[in-house]
């Protein structure tokens, strides 16, 4: 028996909704839905993987981030046209003393480096002034904002392309401070009730606490005590929505083992408003119930889970 010898089985919007139709019996095979339909069920689609975030199936979207902390700044905006938070970037040190008002930048190497990236500059007070590339040399960079303190050589330079989008929520025991010379220290992310108690959010200092809040445009991410220019960097896992099905030809922003659990999940969407009985009904949401609650078990961390006595209960 010969085999494929291939693993690219994908699928796309409208093969989706094609076979969530066909469930509900609207359409034959052979058949093509109207536009209207396709309309209609590509906004249940949308609706409906936001539906399986909420459920828990987010793993493969998660995303490691870095946040540049500045000295003295405790709230940051994490967007696309938030503070500086990005899940790639480059670094690079100055290679000779630079005077404040510099424009033109003497570095150990460029490459990586992109016009138009952002780039921030250590500055000796321990600030990082922050701007964009303008043109690259042999051995210099430009910048398009002159600097606004002097930086010495040896002195870290950050690179990179695009911020970060907006998390739906951090994971809450993977935040990290990391130490300029690459140590982690492990930051507690608090709620709300518990930051705002605090005492002296003001203060400058090594950041232990963090709260993060998802606002509608950006996320809001509060550290304590702020940055005292020490340490530059807090990396961060972020949970993450899907991409939505924008057109036709759209691939999942889900792994293919979750094809199924779409198809039924819209089909149990889709079939109250397509007249279909209440007995199949109940038959195709007991059918969605099981293909989701399939791959929520399946994508799961391959972590140990620990168990500890309740000693203090009678």
């Amino acid at each position: 028996m010969a085999r494929s010898g291939s693993k690219n089985f994908t699928y796309t919007r409208n093969d989706i909704i094609k076979a969530a139709l066909r469930k509900i019996g609207e359409y034959d095979p052979g058949e093509s839905p109207g536009a209207d339909e396709v309309a209609d069920a590509a906004f249940a689609l949308n609706g409906l993987i936001q539906d399986f975030i909420v459920e828990g199936a987010d793993i493969w979207l998660r995303e490691e981030l870095t946040l540049f902390v500045q000295k003295g700044q405790a709230l940051y905006s994490v967007g696309p046209s938030g503070d500086h938070v990005t899940s790639s970037y480059g670094e690079t040190t100055l290679s000779a003393d630079e005077a404040s008002g510099e424009t033109v930048l003497s570095v150990t190497s460029v490459t990586g480096m992109v016009v138009g990236d952002y780039i921030g500059v250590k500055i000796d007070d321990g600030s990082i002034h922050w701007s964009t590339i303008s043109s690259i040399g042999a051995s210099t960079v430009t910048i398009a904002s002159a600097t606004d303190g002097a930086a010495s050589s040896g002195k870290k330079v950050y690179f990179y392309t695009t911020k970060a989008f907006r998390p739906h929520s951090l994971l809450s025991d993977a935040i990290v401070r990391k130490s300029t010379s690459g140590i982690d220290s492990s930051i507690t992310l608090i709620g709300e009730e518990e930051y705002y108690t605090l005492s002296d959010k003001d203060q400058n200092g090594v950041p232990t606490l963090a709260f993060y809040k998802a606002t509608l445009d950006s996320g809001s991410l509060r550290l304590w005590p702020a940055g005292d220019g020490t340490d530059d960097k807090v990396v961060f896992i972020a949970n993450y929505y899907p991409d939505d099905f924008d057109a036709a030809s759209d691939n999942a922003d889900f792994p293919v083992e979750w094809c199924n659990a779409l198809i039924w999940g819209l089909a149990a969407e889709l079939a109250p408003e397509y007249g279909v009985s209440e007995r199949r009904i109940m038959y195709i949401e007991k059918k969605a119930a099981q293909k989701l609650q399939g791959v929520l078990d399946f994508d799961v961390e391959n972590a140990p889970v620990q168990f500890e006595a309740d000693i203090g209960a009678a």
